[in-house]
């Protein structure tokens, strides 16, 4: 390729970009994304009303049934980003550097609205990558149990980063913010792994003290 015909190329700026991901049409009272598909603005009190419902109807077994939701909701979104970002920077998604992936996703949950999505590598060497998440929409509040509630979050981060990786790697939560804390944090790695960790959040011990206990 000769260098007029390089310069000639556009280069890619950012996908998620509000004014150009979004676009709303006010005649209609619609909202898309730059692909013109359809996007929904989802009111908090109807989250709320679906995770109130479920808990009446189901009891005990809502956990699992909203974490098998964000399982779907994350093969979902895996597919339409690999297509999306694919089509936008020229290269499949596996071959976006790990700036350009951790980029994008975090675009990605700012402009829907899932809140601030932000990642600790510290922990790689341990086998775990620490996720944190904060003004996330999806908790279940007034939980009397002592226990993190993010259940689709779980479900969501889980199969994305199966997809990712490649590997059957698990997720789980260390803090939520019904409980009061300023984040919902998460732990993935090898389910092997993270048995442990499950059991300590069972027991109530702190994301802190299971974090030091990883050596970060």
């Amino acid at each position: 390729m000769n260098i007029e015909a390089l310069l000639q190329q556009p280069v890619p700026g950012d996908y998620f970009a509000p004014g150009v991901y979004v676009q709303g049409d006010l005649e209609l009272g619609t909202l898309s994304n730059r692909r013109g598909n359809r996007l929904l603005a989802i009111p908090e009190y109807l989250v709320q009303g679906i995770y109130q419902g479920l808990a009446q109807e189901i009891g005990k077994a809502s956990p699992l049934v909203l974490q098998r939701c964000g399982r779907r909701w994350g093969q979902h979104l895996f597919a339409r980003l690999a297509e999306e970002l694919a089509e936008y920077y020229g290269k499949p998604i596996g071959e976006l550097t790990m700036q350009e992936l951790v980029y994008c996703l975090t675009r990605c949950w700012q402009v829907h609205g899932w809140g601030q999505l932000q990642f600790d590598w510290r922990y790689r060497p341990h086998g775990f990558i620490h996720v944190q998440v904060q003004h996330s929409p999806w908790v279940q509040p007034g939980r009397g149990n002592g226990q993190p509630s993010a259940h689709v979050e779980v479900g969501l981060l889980e199969t994305l980063f199966r997809q990712l990786t490649g590997r059957e790697v698990a997720c789980v939560q260390i803090a939520c913010i019904s409980l009061g804390h300023g984040a919902n944090q998460f732990l993935i790695g090898l389910p092997e792994r993270l048995r442990t960790v499950q059991e300590q959040v069972a027991a109530g011990v702190d994301a802190a003290t299971i974090l030091a206990q990883l050596g970060g």
